[in-house]
């Protein structure tokens, strides 16, 4: 037993003056021709090993390399498919005797990456991506003895520096350039907080633009890899180049982002705070199945210019008018697959807001997405001086999706809300707006041909320009003067008004009102018609009365003080016209005058059919005249 002890002990004494002596009668650069020629051999690329290399025994088994490189494919530029001016790495000896795996900080310095696809879809690397010839585990006791042994890692830390990779795709025309590619790294142990450091730019071409990035926080990695705790995280980026907003835009983000891709998966971001610009975006978010996206979000901005971040007039003019760009009315408005597909709870809440031009406080939005319904309920308090309120349903379930919009407008200044929306208006005053509307369709033309609904009015205080009753009140007298002329002429004044208010019956598009009341200092109008939506005509009639007697010199005419003035409204939406109806006015100032002449003209000639006819053919005849005379008026 004890001679067996002694030859173990030689054994293991010389086993150790082996390790320690190795490195120091085996020198790696001995090998370098053969290790060349085995990669040419593998990949017919050519490999150079211009730097020297190192290696080490005990108690670290490790090897480092400086200034190597690889040819590119065939047909490719540059010359060199991948450079490296250093790169080292080291695993202790004595722990792998106990199935324990302590590797060093692991140095990769200076690698430059030329990636490339050409014309025709081949990239760079292809003839190095051969199939493997290892087989797949074939049940889980193999998989877990992987985990196990990847569970029993250490890595004293990863650091990369002044790596630039490049991506040049031909078959697109596009050109990515990554630069500056800093990684640092604590030591990892799965199960222990790691802090990590990252930094890169991004350049490319077509678009022009450059992105700048900068990561850190402590990550937690499991046992099993399958879950990742970013605790701590900060992001900045500095972005400049054509797609970004005004040219320039920095961001910077902070938040507890945990990443589990065990099972179905889930990620969620909790707390989030996204700062941009002037404005700054918190709250949370959560994701759960990453094969069917369950989405939760409450998230809320402080201030935002959504217009800030929208095309310029400019150029959505000029997106518009290539030829790639289906022209608006002939567009799917509604994405059905994807509303199909959604999955979404969350609730989205805006302090200040101002988008296409209009301006809105404490502005929140639900949003309720599952199995093809969409639901909406949004809200401004603050709204021009007053408040909306308003509910959205689209329902995707069919392949024409349904639509169903209830909305309130209470106490809104329009005027200046036109104005921004808009750049002018047409009318003034504090608007109360309800309406019901329900239509299915996904395009444009059928959606206003399908609509159908309800809604209600009143404007406080107001003024309509464009249409000015007092010109068509002095019309109305000069017309009944005898000057036929002025019926033709055109106002363009404005009516104020202090009340006006109507419903409205919307049937397939076509709008019906038959109770427009407007009340002002000297008319009293009264409106009916209908407009349609899909022709985007009008056909309405208006109807002034004075609301009081005027001296003569204000009325101008009596015929005018209690006489209804006849307007009919006609084109189209954006060039209505509106005119005098004299025909129908003449007729009801004319009326007592006709119908007296009428009297006077059927007596004259009843005498004379009495003079030469009598008995039953002068009766019969009498009536005959006395229905011409009502044909004629």
């Amino acid at each position: 037993m004890g001679k067996l002890l002694k030859i173990i002990g030689v054994v293991v004494l010389l086993v150790v003056v082996l390790v320690i002596v190795a490195p120091f009668i085996v020198d790696p650069n001995d090998y370098r021709e053969q290790i060349q020629s085995a990669v040419k051999d593998k990949t017919g690329r050519d490999l150079s090993i211009n730097g020297d290399m190192s290696l080490s025994v005990f108690p670290w088994i490790g090897v480092g390399i400086k200034d190597v490189s690889m040819g590119n494919a065939k047909g490719f530029k540059p010359n060199q498919f991948a450079e490296i001016q250093e790169a080292s790495v080291k695993v202790k000896l004595l722990p792998l005797l106990s199935k324990q795996v302590e590797v060093s900080t692991i140095v990769l310095n200076g690698l430059t990456l030329n990636l490339a696809k050409n014309k025709q879809g081949q990239s760079n690397w292809d003839d190095m991506a051969q199939p493997s010839d290892v087989e797949k585990p074939q049940d889980n006791q193999e998989s877990d003895s992987s985990s196990a042994a990847i569970g029993a890692i250490a890595i004293g830390g990863v650091q990369i520096v002044g790596a630039n990779i490049t991506w040049d795709d031909a078959s697109k025309g596009e050109t990515y350039h990554l630069t500056d590619f800093d990684l640092t790294t604590d030591a990892l142990s799965l199960g222990n907080s790691m802090g990590v450091e990252l930094a890169f730019t991004v350049d490319s071409k077509k678009p022009k633009a450059t992105v700048r990035m900068k990561l850190a926080g402590d990550l937690v990695i499991n046992a099993d890899l399958n879950k990742f705790d970013f605790q701590g995280l900060t992001i900045a980026i500095d972005a400049a180049g054509e797609p970004v907003p005004n040219g320039a835009m920095k961001i910077d983000i902070a938040s507890h982002l945990v990443a589990d891709l065990a099972g179905r998966g889930s990620l969620s971001l909790n707390p989030l705070t996204i700062k941009f610009d002037d404005s700054t975006l918190s709250g949370n978010a959560a994701v759960n199945n990453f094969d069917k996206p369950a989405i939760k979000f409450d998230l809320g901005v402080d201030d935002i210019n959504v217009d800030r971040y929208l095309p310029k007039a400019s150029q959505a003019e000029g997106s518009e008018s290539s030829g790639s760009v289906a022209p608006p009315a002939a567009a799917a408005l509604i994405p059905v697959d994807t509303i199909r597909s959604l999955n979404i709870d969350g609730v989205f809440k805006v302090q200040s807001l101002v988008v296409n031009g209009l301006t809105a406080k404490e502005a929140s939005v639900k949003l309720l997405a599952k199995n093809g319904v969409l639901k909406t309920e949004q809200g401004v308090k603050s709204f021009y001086k007053g408040s909306y309120a308003g509910k959205t349903v689209v329902d995707a379930r069919q392949n024409t999706p349904k639509i169903i919009v209830n909305e309130q407008v209470t106490g809104v200044e329009i005027e200046p809300l036109l104005i921004d929306l808009m750049g002018e208006s047409s009318v003034s005053g504090i608007a109360n707006i309800k309406a019901n509307l329900t239509t299915r369709g996904n395009k444009m033309p059928a959606i206003k041909s399908a609509l159908n609904g309800t809604a209600e009015f009143s404007f406080k205080d107001g003024a309509v320009t464009g249409v000015d009753v007092g010109a068509l009140l002095k019309q109305a007298q000069a017309v009944l003067k005898g000057d036929l002329s002025a019926a033709f002429a055109k106002g363009s004044g404005k009516t104020p008004f202090s009340d006006m208010s109507g419903t409205a019956q919307i049937r397939n598009g076509v709008v019906n009102n038959n109770d427009l009341i407007v009340a002002t200092p000297l008319v009293n109008v009264k409106g009916k018609g209908n407009a349609s939506l899909v022709s985007e005509t009008i056909d309405y009639e208006l109807t002034l009365q004075r609301t009081k007697a005027t001296t003569e010199a204000e009325a101008g005419s009596d015929d005018a003080k209690n006489l209804l003035i006849p307007v009919n409204v006609a084109g189209t939406f954006a060039e209505p016209k509106i005119s005098l109806d004299v025909k129908a006015m003449v007729m009801a100032t004319q009326k007592v005058k006709i119908d007296e002449k009428k009297e006077e003209l059927k007596e004259k000639i009843n005498e004379k059919i009495d003079k030469k006819l009598k008995g039953k053919a002068g009766e019969l005849l009498k009536g005959k005249a006395g229905d011409l005379l009502k044909g004629l008026f």
